[in-house]
């Protein structure tokens, strides 16, 4: 795509030349926001590979589904959340578990000049991942809880789970699996039947 273009475009500008079928106005987002979702989502995940992978997929989204998408009110909000949501759900389905908290030091401010106003939404959507997180690990058997929280909050591996619990390694496997499948179930639900961006 062209670079040689010393036009001045804003974040809507480029939204609504992504809304009518401009491959450089879907570009420009993409080389604007790269480097923005990437450090906001190895906050979250710690998985490089992982995060450019969904910065990849979210763009790609946007350009599928830019006929049947509307004129974001924050293009920078909406480009944010949008990406935090499909990182959370991609991690879910690695079977890894999300526990998400925002605590944006002075220099990472000044590297993701991220405004007050998107910091507060990230910080509320990122409560709301960890409230319902927490409920959901709690509302499980105590049997599985105990085992999800050595596996995934004490970080133990499954032998020493295994020492630890007296339980046959099969157990200790198949009982954080259907703990994992709960979990993800009842945060898919979360997710589709809550929208914060409404």
């Amino acid at each position: 795509m062209p670079m040689n273009n010393t036009t001045l475009h804003t974040d809507n500008d480029n939204w609504l030349g992504l809304l009518q079928g401009n491959k450089e106005a879907l570009y420009r987002l993409y080389k604007d926001y790269y480097h923005i979702l990437f450090f906001t989502g190895l906050r979250h995940v710690r998985d490089a590979n992982l995060v450019k992978d969904v910065i990849q997929q979210q763009f790609l989204y946007f350009w599928e589904k830019r006929h049947s998408m509307i004129e974001a009110r924050n293009v920078r909000s909406y480009i944010i959340i949008s990406f935090l949501r499909r990182l959370t759900n991609d991690w879910i389905k690695a079977k890894k578990i999300i526990h998400l908290e925002v605590a944006w030091s002075e220099k990472e401010e000044e590297i993701i000049e991220i405004s007050c106003e998107e910091r507060l939404i990230v910080k509320e959507y990122n409560e709301f991942l960890r409230k319902n997180m927490l409920n959901i690990v709690n509302s499980l058997p105590a049997r599985q809880r105990e085992l999800i929280t050595m596996k995934f909050y004490e970080g133990l591996s499954y032998d020493a789970i295994v020492e630890k619990t007296g339980l046959t390694p099969r157990t200790v496997y198949n009982k954080i699996h259907e703990a994992l499948n709960k979990i993800r179930q009842s945060l898919q639900q979360t997710h589709s039947a809550t929208h914060i961006m409404d």
